[in-house]
């Protein structure tokens, strides 16, 4: 045999590899080896405002003081006007007595009519003067700036007003004329909160 004449060995046949070109599975990671992490997440939130309006800023203690105030005179000129039309015949007796006294020779037919004509007078000026200055102190509070000084300017009258109504309605403890002095004093000092430097800022803020 050639084998046996040449006295070496014969040569091992190469290793048998998949006869389909296969490729071997992946080794599993051994013990101890660290585990594989996931990439990081891209956050989900931002720093960035979301479109829209500006939050509007709390309304301070100074716009809602002359708030209250402004409701507290309203309703006081509200009540001595309705304490006063309710007492109509105590009115016309004091009105009465006070032109007879100022005209005597006035007839009875012409102090009715002057008594007439000054009640409606009052009572309208007192009204509309309350409801200016109640929708003046109501544009204040919506942060309309602007509305203060409205309600400097509209005051004034409705104060005139108030003094008048309050002398008509003469007497130490009746309730118009009380109801109707109260009404001024917090209509008087409804506007002052409104120039308060927390009040000013909260006008000012975007």
């Amino acid at each position: 045999m050639d084998g046996a004449r040449g006295g070496g060995t014969a040569e091992a046949p190469p290793a048998a590899g998949p006869a389909t070109g296969e490729r071997p599975l992946p080794r599993r990671p051994t013990a101890g080896a660290p585990p594989r992490t996931a990439p990081p997440r891209p956050p989900v939130t931002s720093d960035v405002a979301p479109p829209g309006p500006p939050p509007v800023p709390a309304r301070p203690r100074a716009v809602r003081a002359a708030a209250l105030l402004c409701s507290a005179g309203v309703l006081a000129a509200v009540l001595g006007l309705l304490a006063a039309l309710l007492d109509r015949a105590a009115l016309d007796a004091r009105l009465t007595a006070t032109a007879t006294a100022q005209d005597p020779a006035a007839t009875a037919a012409d102090v009715a009519d002057a008594v007439d004509v000054t009640v409606a007078l009052v009572a309208g000026a007192v009204a509309v003067g309350v409801a200016l200055t109640a929708g003046a102190a109501a544009l204040a509070v919506r942060r309309r700036s602007w509305a203060r000084w409205l309600l400097l300017a509209v005051l004034l009258p409705t104060l005139l007003a108030l003094d008048v109504a309050q002398g008509t309605a003469a007497g130490d403890a009746d309730l118009d004329r009380v109801a109707l002095v109260v009404a001024a004093g917090c209509l008087l000092l409804a506007p002052v909160p409104l120039f308060l430097r927390p009040a000013r800022a909260w006008y000012r803020a975007p």
